[in-house]
């Protein structure tokens, strides 16, 4: 290939590194003609009969069938499916319509992301033996769903053997590196021209590499078109179009004038198989029969090196010959031909092909054709390719004539978007669904779509939702108690307490009507709202009553069980809870569900000092969220990863996370932990009044009553006190001291007593100090128990008090150093330093236990390896490979100083569970 040495050598690399087992994947962009295609060719070329080659190329009439690319790509191995573990068997042979694929409201499906886990185990099954290379041409046109699957494998391949290269026009799988073709430089296109017209003289040689713009297929299609007295420069100028046109449009006029030039029953056939573009020569042949034309009009395109046919297939020169087919014929031929290619579409399996032709072959609204494309988008959400139905909806609404029918169509276009993540679309599709329906049934569905596209925006959307369940509060008591649990959380956030009122009362008043399960959602709403309002003696009884005894399946009730939990205080029963939230989505294969109970799982760790398992979870429900495009998790994940961040001691990283999560723009995504994690880092480096101010901002602010805030109120009295302004403390101390008293909880009796003596004069604070240690002694937050030793060990100091300063720097310092807390632990060995202590900390930064050697997924694996679970069964609950599984262990087990999987069980990994 001319001109791609660097690419070509960039592929080889990942192929060759793919074979040892570091498998990787690469979009390969570039504009039409540019040789996107060549480059995959020659891939393939190179893998050789080492590799494994499955190629599929995007079709763009199939861009709208659900999963069929992929469906395409995994032909050669379906044999491989029924050995699948079951959650990622179902979810594939959904998406491909063997399976029932039924599910709620307006979702349901296979989880499209363990769809893609599916993807990932089968190709791994199959690089075991030997390595894979897959190809995916002019993936634009591939269908979303099959994207989103083939993405969610790409970005996890990890230690498989296996190669992933895209090709498409313009970035269509995002978060995949890509390799950027442009156009040859100057010397290359005279290379190409060489070789291809060698006769052409100079003068028109230049003009051509000038029109084409490095462009190969454009060099060689306009140097093709030229007659023999234009190529030897006795005509001028040349018959090429004008500059003004794109490239492409400049090729594709090329293309349309070859085309003119052939005989019309020619272009006619070769319009049927452009509409068409599956390839099938029975097809086009069958619908071409009742236009009078057959198989011997293709030989002139055949001649003219428009198509070619081979084995049954016909196939287009470029797409772009195809597209100038297409275009190249009035709109009446083009809607004919539509309709006859439906006709000629018979059986239940090309059902959705047939849909998209009658959709194409519409004039205007019609309810027989609206139907039709309607089943399509309701087969398409049933196999959990929420793209597609949100396309046949769209267009089923557009060819409906009842106001209200059309409404209900692009109600399910709506929620169909928002679940494949396209808000604005959503968005659009539901705006326009309320201005046809006084339907409270619709417009509250409608409703809940516009909500959660603001709620990802920052604008506000509790009034919205309120309004929506307050019309469907008489007929669906259940669906408008699902409403306002949304609500609530929104006007939480916001720190819009009349919604938050608005929300409690309406949730009681249907109380007596709704499920006895969604009960505690109306009691947990209550208790918010009451704490919210200043009130915790009210508000904390009704949270603990909303905490269930036991596991929690719905995930509405469950998310509110473990924020009843963290509000309270109760971190053990936080941790319990999210737990079995996490183990729900795992077992039942709920990928885009997971993040979110991750990250509850996550607080609850953080705040019982749990802090290597708060890491563990933390990245996994990162990347799973990163992985499947969940922009809103990841600002909330920031900003408790910052805190954690803030703990250890990496000044740097906290900062850059909190800025993701609490930036001044983005303010509402936020839930405080962003800018209480920079006011712990500011209190450790002894910025006190950096952490007053801030402090100060938080309480002002929207987020200043959430849960997160209310744990930081005791680091704002302790920077005052630091500062000797113990007066700007007071309304925060008082709010503590409240919750505390109304929480029960030992450690929060203990860090209030904690604060007495901060704000105490010198002689009445040891008494407070000893207080607070005796509540300590009771269980709790260790970290705020060490954070108490810490300060009355200063305080002993400074009271000259060496030796019994010491027990308590020694106890606060051993603490920390086990929870990883890097600079509490330095500020506590320098105050053992300072009262004359000799014996010191052991080196900060190394691992007094061997698991902290280990990486976040690394302990996941080992921890679960240890219960004797296998690499298959691992991979499945992590959503990761068999032998990406295996390669983390190869990792751990030297940082474990083990040697097999059975000396694992001598380990003790602590009491919580993965």
């Amino acid at each position: 290939m001319i001109g791609r040495n660097a690419e070509i050598a960039f592929l080889q690399r990942m192929i060759a590194e793919a074979g040892s087992g570091r498998g990787g994947a690469v979009v390969v962009r570039g504009e039409a003609g540019i040789g996107k295609s060549a480059l995959l060719e020659e891939a393939a070329r190179t893998a050789g009969d080492d590799l494994l080659v499955l190629r599929i190329t995007g079709v763009e009439s199939e861009a709208e069938l659900p999963f069929a690319a992929l469906h395409l790509l995994l032909r050669p191995v379906r044999h491989l499916v029924p050995a699948l573990p079951a959650a990622q068997r179902e979810a594939l042979r959904g998406a491909f319509g063997e399976g029932e694929g039924e599910g709620e409201g307006g979702g349901g499906g296979p989880d499209r992301f363990l769809v893609g886990l599916a993807v990932l185990t089968l190709l791994a099954d199959l690089a075991a033996d030997r390595p894979l290379l897959c190809l995916v041409d002019d993936a634009q046109w591939v269908d979303r769903a099959s994207v989103d699957a083939l993405a969610f494998a790409a970005r996890r391949l990890g230690a498989e053997r296996i190669a992933m290269i895209l090709a498409a026009r313009e970035s269509s799988v995002p978060g995949i590196p890509e390799l950027e073709l442009t156009g040859l430089d100057r010397e290359d296109c005279e290379t190409l021209l060489a070789d291809a017209a060698a006769d052409l003289v100079p003068e028109v040689r230049d003009r051509l590499i000038e029109e084409a713009e490095g462009n190969p297929l454009a060099l060689l299609e306009f140097a093709g078109s030229l007659t023999p007295a234009q190529r030897a420069g006795q005509l001028s100028p040349l018959p090429l179009e004008p500059p003004r046109l794109p490239l492409a449009g400049r090729l594709e006029q090329s293309f349309r004038a070859a085309i003119r030039r052939l005989p019309e029953p020619a272009q006619l056939l070769l319009l049927i198989a452009a509409a068409e573009d599956s390839g099938s020569l029975e097809l086009v042949l069958k619908a071409a029969e009742g236009f009078g034309v057959g198989l011997p009009d293709l030989e002139p395109g055949e001649r003219a090196q428009l198509v070619q046919v081979s084995e049954g297939r016909l196939r287009f020169r470029h797409p772009l010959v195809k597209a100038a087919a297409y275009h190249e014929a009035p709109v009446a031929r083009r809607v004919a031909t539509h309709r006859a290619l439906a006709g000629a579409l018979d059986g239940d399996e090309h059902a959705d092909r047939r849909a998209w032709h009658l959709s194409a072959a519409a004039a205007g609204p019609d309810e027989e054709i609206s139907a039709v494309l309607a089943a399509a988008g309701e087969r398409a959400r049933r196999r959990g390719s929420h793209a597609s139905a949100a396309t046949a909806y769209e267009r089923a609404a557009q060819l409906t004539v009842d106001p209200r029918q059309r409404a209900r169509r692009l109600m399910a276009a709506a929620e169909a978007a928002l679940g494949v993540g396209q808000l604005a679309r959503a968005g659009a599709a539901a705006d326009r669904g309320r201005r046809l329906t006084g339907d409270p049934a619709v417009l509250a569905r409608l409703a809940a779509v516009r909500a959660a596209v603001d709620a990802e925006h920052g604008a506000p959307a509790a009034s919205t939702l309120i309004e929506a369940a307050s019309g469907i509060a008489r007929t669906a008591p259940d669906e408008a108690a699902s409403l306002l649990a949304t609500a609530a959380g929104d006007a939480w956030f916001a720190g819009d307490h009349d919604a938050l009122r608005q929300t409690a009362e309406l949730l009681e008043s249907l109380r007596p009507g709704i499920d006895p399960r969604l009960a505690p959602v109306a009691a947990a709403v209550r208790g918010i709202e009451r704490v919210a309002a200043g009130d915790p003696a009210a508000g904390l009884p009704l949270l603990r009553a909303a905490i269930p005894p036991g596991r929690v399946t719905d995930q509405v009730v469950g998310t509110y069980a473990v924020f009843s939990a963290l509000m309270t205080g109760d971190d053990d029963a936080a941790c319990e809870l999210a737990a079995a939230r996490v183990g729900t989505c795992r077992e039942q294969g709920l990928i885009g569900a997971l993040p979110h109970a991750l990250q509850l799982l996550t607080q609850a760790r953080i705040l019982r000092g749990r802090h290597a398992e708060a890491a563990e979870s933390g990245a996994e429900a990162w990347q799973i969220a990163h992985d499947t495009g969940q922009a809103g998790r990841l600002r909330h994940l920031h900003g408790i990863l910052a805190r954690l961040a803030a703990i250890q001691g990496e000044d740097d990283r906290c900062l850059r996370l909190a800025q993701q999560a609490e930036g001044a723009a983005q303010e509402r995504y936020g839930s405080g932990w962003g800018g209480c994690a920079l006011t712990l880092l500011d209190l450790v480096r002894a910025r006190y009044e950096a952490v007053a101010e801030r402090m100060a901002r938080v309480l002002a602010g929207p987020l200043g009553h959430t849960v997160i805030v209310t744990f930081a109120l005791p680091d704002h009295v302790e920077a005052c006190a630091r500062l000797g302004v113990a007066e700007r403390a007071a309304q925060a101390f008082n709010r503590f001291d409240a919750w505390a008293a109304a929480s029960g909880r030992p450690w929060a009796t203990a860090v209030a007593y904690r604060c007495r003596a901060l704000l105490a004069p010198r002689e009445e604070a040891e008494a407070q100090y000893m207080a607070a240690l005796d509540w300590h002694a009771r269980g709790g937050r260790v970290f705020e128990q060490a954070r108490t030793e810490l300060l009355y060990g200063e305080w002993l100091r400074r009271a000259r008090r060496r030796s019994d300063a010491g027990v308590q720097l020694r106890s606060a310092m051993s603490r920390f150093a086990a929870m990883s807390a890097v600079p509490w632990a330095e500020r506590a060995r320098a105050e053992l330093a300072a009262a004359g202590a000799r014996a010191g900390l052991p080196e900060l930064g190394v691992a007094p236990n061997p698991l902290d050697a280990l990486t976040p997924q690394e302990l996941q694996v080992v921890r679960l390896a240890a219960t004797g679970a296998t690499n298959r069964q691992i991979g499945a609950q992590l959503f990761l490979s068999p032998r990406t599984v295996g390669f983390h262990l190869y990792k751990a087990f030297p940082k474990l100083g083990v040697s097999s999987r059975a000396d694992l069980s001598g380990i003790d990994f602590g009491s919580a569970q993965p």
